[in-house]
């Protein structure tokens, strides 16, 4: 048998550990039984995005690829628990308008891959050549997924994130983000031979429609920009299409030699952060993830509260740690207002989910 860790149990456990022990699949593994109503804005752009980056269509004209991106994100809306509201789906109109026009002048990146899957064996820490099992002697995986796969002008790779944020992420939170380093370190070794020379933060920020009516196309490239990076543009749907795909497989990196830790594209509504993983970095958030694996896949692990303004603020599981947290029994309310998880359902045909060529005329996917 295996188990499988993934970033957000991860990131749950470290959080708090009674959310943890109420919600994840190992432990009782409850969700609210009412789900949340609230478009996921981010799940709806990043999906969106997904067919904006896809390899195939990277160096086809705008006029296709555009109205492919707005459909995707339509569909997304109408999947949505409850139908969104006219303000909601305009200002994500909005938001995506103003990154098409935004993205082309500081492109500095080729797409590979988009929300593909990665799934690979722990190592035991104090015996690297075994994988890392459960006290049951069931082997151990880590399972995420990845938004964006990017190669950029020295072909280098770059695992990219898309997130829309209501205020920009500090960069010192985005230096020490563990979640994506982990990805590199994963991504490394599942695919055997790639180097992750960093990641890339691609925030997209909401409007507040009382002050800012409209989202304006981004700065030229230029003075606006901190740095330059150098990938022809194209009329295409965004940069980087003289990238060709045989220097993508098999080209090894030619960076500069004194390459920036940080740079910043920021735009009025957009920012892109680039934040390259010196070696050691990478290598240590895979001992991290050990042995973290190892406290979270122990059947002894304390499991205590960590209640914080922010964390408790958004935690699914608020009223019953409360009634807890006050002496009483919360079975009764888990009982009556969660269920257990359902199964993550596969998704035929979703991006990511399986292999497509990625060379000019490549076959897309079925958009609707």
């Amino acid at each position: 048998m295996t188990v499988v860790l993934t970033p957000g149990e991860r990131a749950a456990f470290k959080s708090c550990r009674r959310a943890w022990d109420l919600g994840a699949p190992g432990r009782r593994n409850l969700e609210p039984a009412r789900a949340d109503d609230t478009p996921d804005r981010d799940r709806l752009i990043r999906d969106a995005l997904a067919v904006y980056y896809f390899p195939g269509m990277w160096d086809w004209p705008r006029g296709v690829v555009l109205p492919l991106v707005t459909q995707a994100l339509e569909k997304g809306l109408d999947r949505q628990p409850r139908p969104a509201l006219d303000d909601e789906r305009a200002a994500l109109r909005r938001l995506l308008g103003g990154y098409f026009d935004w993205a082309p002048t500081i492109e500095g990146l080729a797409p590979v891959l988009v929300e593909v899957d990665y799934e690979v064996d722990l190592p035991d820490s104090d015996r690297p050549d075994v994988a890392l099992r459960t006290r049951a002697g069931d082997n151990v995986r880590y399972r995420g997924r990845i938004d964006l796969l990017a190669v950029d002008e020295h072909d280098a790779y770059w695992i990219v994130r898309h997130r829309v944020v209501e205020r920009w992420t500090p960069v010192e939170s985005l230096v020490r983000d563990e979640e994506t380093v982990a990805a590199c370190w994963a991504w490394e070794q599942f695919y055997l031979g790639m180097a992750i020379a960093g990641t890339i933060h691609n925030e997209l920020r909401v409007p507040d429609d009382a002050l800012e009516p409209e989202v304006r196309p981004g700065p030229t490239p230029g003075p606006t920009s901190t740095h330059q990076r150098g990938l022809p543009q194209s009329e295409g749907s965004g940069g980087g299409r003289s990238v060709p795909m045989h220097r993508r497989l098999y080209a090894k990196s030619s960076e500069p030699e004194e390459p920036e830790q940080v740079a910043v594209d920021l735009g009025p509504w957009f920012r892109r952060t680039w934040i390259r993983r010196r070696r050691a970095e990478i290598d240590n958030a895979g001992r991290q993830l050990v042995i973290e694996a190892r406290h979270i896949l122990d059947p002894d692990v304390t499991v205590y509260p960590s209640p914080s303004k922010e964390a408790c603020r958004h935690c699914a599981f608020a009223t019953p740690c409360r009634e807890l947290y006050e002496g009483g029994d919360a079975e009764i309310i888990l009982a009556g207002d969660y269920r257990p998880r359902a199964p993550e359902e596969l998704v035929e045909g979703r991006l990511g989910g399986m292999t497509w060529s990625t060379g000019r005329g490549a076959a897309p996917p079925a958009f609707s």
